[in-house]
């Protein structure tokens, strides 16, 4: 049995990560973005929880008033945090998909604009902010790039609220069986507590809490990570 094709203009067509930083570079790509991902009630909800749990975690740090969002994509959450009263700067290695966001938002006052950058080398100094927010984004590439990733947002703030995508679901379970029956071929890579405490560990990250999305279906984790000081 085949997969059905995603024909979503917004849906990358490959897995590497090389070609997924070309892909979101598309002005098609990016002006589709948003309404393809979060137009719908059950996208919407889908949206509304992830906030919540993204606020949850929030709560879980301490001192926490800049705050780097990347990749801010369309501004889906770059606004939220401007609206919680964070100081905020959004970056994104798609200036196509940052043009959307600052249409989308404006100017309010607390977002000090964006920056073109990989997640891999940051332009910014060490302890530049102290937070980093990365949500929809680690799962794309693979561990020993994610490493590098988290080991730069360690770099340059004391706490990152990332999210990760995990094993212990009902889609995990289902595609299991169904890969174990020959029904679907598409790759579906999530990893383990154990996992992402080790990656963290690499990265130089304790592990503080982990806010689950959902309870059952949901295979998505809201993760609070703390970068101890060097001192």
């Amino acid at each position: 049995m085949v997969d059905p094709p995603d024909t979503r203009i917004s849906k990358p067509k490959g897995d590497s990560y090389a070609y997924r930083k070309h892909f979101y570079r598309d002005r098609d790509v990016a002006t589709h973005y948003d309404a393809e991902r979060f137009v719908g009630r059950s996208k919407e909800r889908r949206n509304r929880r992830k906030w919540a749990a993204i606020q949850r975690a929030l709560t879980e740090t301490d001192g926490v008033r800049s705050v780097l969002d990347i990749p801010c994509g369309t501004g889906r959450f770059t606004g939220h945090l401007v609206s919680e009263g964070h100081s905020v700067v959004g970056s994104d290695i798609s200036f196509e998909m940052m043009r959307v966001a600052q249409d989308n938002l404006g100017a309010p006052s607390g977002l000090h604009g964006y920056v073109q950058a990989e997640a891999e080398n940051l332009p910014f100094r060490d302890r530049a902010f102290d937070c980093v927010m990365s949500i929809r984004f680690l799962f794309h590439v693979d561990p020993a790039v994610r490493v590098e990733m988290l080991r730069e947002m360690v770099r340059i703030s004391r706490w990152l609220v990332v999210d990760y995508r995990h094993r212990y679901s009902y889609h995990y379970a289902r595609w299991k069986v169904e890969r174990a029956l020959g029904l679907t071929t598409r790759k579906f890579v999530r990893v383990s507590r154990r996992q992402l405490e080790d990656e963290l560990r690499q990265a130089g990250a304790v592990l503080r809490r982990v806010h689950p999305v959902g309870r059952i279906f949901s295979d998505k984790w809201i993760v609070v990570a703390e970068a101890p000081d060097s001192d």
